[in-house]
């Protein structure tokens, strides 16, 4: 009997350390697991996760919108976003979950401008406040200055620009992901809380028309290249599961992408101070849209 208990005493040892052991290894494991989600993974610049980011970043660029005016000018612009097809949106989970990205139709953006002698500086924000669900604050800026005048109201122009800020969206999983059963990685968890931060430096050559014989009337056609690095991090909880730290997903992705653009232009002087102004941008591989802006010229009234 002594002996038999001896054993059992051994038995329940060993398996009280087994099963420590196995309890730690779980542990070291979760927490590898979220050492490992919150590591940053670096895209290739075709990875379709990286090509839906440079999306975005192209939609972010600020570009001319129209020509200078001497003096202040203050306004503001909107940017048509056009929208994705579901399979431009599905690429979570190695392709097989859509992103919901097609929120607003436009991106607005304030814009001032100071036109002097020899320079021309610019400053475009988009304030952080809320719409369509998005929480967007961006800060771009710009210096241009002429380059060569050519034959008779032509001339070339150089533009330095960059843009950062930063996004806040449940793009993983919205409000309608986690009440949809069919939705199997968002379903009753919590609408994820992802941020997006760009940063773009670029740089465009401008062609500039100003006609002598219609003062009211510019045009311009920019040829350009930009180097964008987007991060991505994910926020999302699911906790639903019976081990819901399976199911978190707390990736923090990267992405830089370096690309051409093309766009042209023209704008309106309506009034001696108020101006309008429209172009048409084309990223390669990413998008085309169609921006507007409006402006005031402050100060002394300009010549007509």
């Amino acid at each position: 009997m002594i002996g038999l208990a001896r054993w059992k005493r051994h038995v329940r040892l060993d398996v009280v350390i087994l099963s420590s052991r196995f309890g730690i290894a779980a542990l070291l494991l979760a927490l590898a697991s979220r050492a490992d989600a919150q590591a940053r993974r670096v895209l290739a610049s075709d990875h379709p996760q990286a090509q839906l980011m440079g999306y975005y970043a192209a939609v972010m660029a600020l570009t001319p919108i129209g020509t200078a005016a001497p003096g202040l000018e203050i306004g503001g612009e909107l940017s048509f976003i056009p929208g994705l097809s579901d399979d431009q949106r599905r690429v979570g989970f190695g392709g097989t979950k859509y992103e919901d990205t097609n929120r607003c139709p436009v991106l607005p953006r304030l814009r001032a401008a100071r036109t002097g002698a020899l320079f021309t500086a610019e400053v475009g924000y988009v304030p952080p406040l809320t719409v369509c669900g998005v929480t967007a604050h961006l800060l771009g800026v710009a210096v241009s200055a002429p380059l060569l005048s050519l034959h008779h109201d032509w001339r070339l122009a150089l533009r330095l620009n960059a843009l950062a800020g930063s996004l806040a969206a449940s793009i993983t999983c919205s409000d309608a992901a986690v009440a949809d059963p069919a939705d199997l990685v968002c379903y009753q968890g919590t609408p994820s809380d992802d941020r997006v931060r760009p940063f773009a430096v670029g740089a465009d050559l401008l062609l500039l028309h100003a006609s002598h014989r219609h003062p009211r009337l510019d045009f311009y056609g920019l040829v350009g290249v930009r180097r964008e690095r987007v991060r991505f991090d994910v926020n999302f909880t699911n906790a639903v599961f019976i081990a819901p730290q399976l199911f978190d997903d707390h990736e923090r992705l990267e992405a830089t992408l370096t690309r051409a653009h093309l766009a042209a232009g023209a704008t309106w002087r309506l009034t001696r101070r108020f101006r309008v102004a429209t172009e048409l941008f084309h990223a390669p591989g990413a998008l085309t849209t169609v921006r507007g802006r409006i402006g005031w010229l402050l100060g002394r009234s300009p010549a007509s």
